[in-house]
């Protein structure tokens, strides 16, 4: 894991979960298709997503009564391909892939 990765999880551990910046995204169902991208099926929402404010309507009970909901950990945001990569935890966190330069 770089070093870098370890600063900004040092910097965001104890308001992890402020770096959310409440998209929704990861509260509808996801697969992936042919090519290996990431589908979100935005017709398919958690039951307590509020697609109006894309608010959790049990947040602070979310894992006991979601079996589906998942916290996101620096480790999901690493290397949970399910998340989409406009995911401030994935912008934040992930190496992205850097296109070689030719010359």
């Amino acid at each position: 894991m770089p070093f870098d990765t370890i600063k900004n999880w040092i910097k965001y551990k104890d308001d992890w979960e402020s770096i959310c910046t409440r998209c929704g995204k990861c509260c509808y169902t996801r697969s992936f298709d042919s090519n290996n991208q990431l589908i979100i099926h935005y017709d398919s929402p958690c039951k307590y997503l509020d697609t109006q404010t894309n608010l959790c309507t049990i947040y602070d009970e979310r894992f006991k009564k979601c079996n589906y909901c998942g916290k996101v950990t620096l480790f999901t945001a690493l290397y949970n391909p399910t998340l989409p990569s406009d995911c401030a935890y994935v912008q934040i966190f992930r190496l992205q892939k850097k296109s070689k330069e030719r010359y």
